[in-house]
């Protein structure tokens, strides 16, 4: 980024731009990097929805924001941690949920996947 700003502001006004866009989006993401991508709550957990600037929805790009599922409604998590599988497990029955679990650590993983397992056995209990 150093690089970036020093190299490019000899060059004109219009490459400093370039050079200072592209240190304010590092900086804007290493801040995103710091927000939780899933929130494990007492009666459902709150996953962080992934930010895309092809949605018209911008303002998720600028704050976290959470979908809530019931623990019941968890069917699994893909093999690299990338994806969410909701719903029943029957043929149609699932919807793949985009989440960034695959950034958080093993044992964060272990808790979460004890957590949800622990709440699925207490909803089963309580029917």
């Amino acid at each position: 980024m150093i690089f970036a700003i020093s190299h490019n502001t000899n060059h004109g006004l219009i490459f400093y731009f370039i050079a200072a866009l592209v240190v304010a989006l590092s900086l804007w993401r290493i801040n995103r990097v710091h927000n939780p991508v899933a929130l494990i709550c007492e009666k459902k957990l709150l996953v962080a929805v992934p930010w895309s600037f092809i949605n018209s929805d911008y303002h998720i790009s600028f704050r976290a924001f959470y979908m809530p599922v019931e623990y019941n409604e968890v069917a699994g998590v893909s093999h690299n941690w990338s994806q969410l599988y909701i719903g029943a497990r029957i043929t149609g029955g699932l919807v793949a949920l985009p989440v960034q679990l695959s950034y958080v650590s093993l044992g964060d993983k272990a808790d979460f996947q004890n957590w949800v397992e622990r709440k699925q056995e207490e909803v089963m209990e309580n029917t």
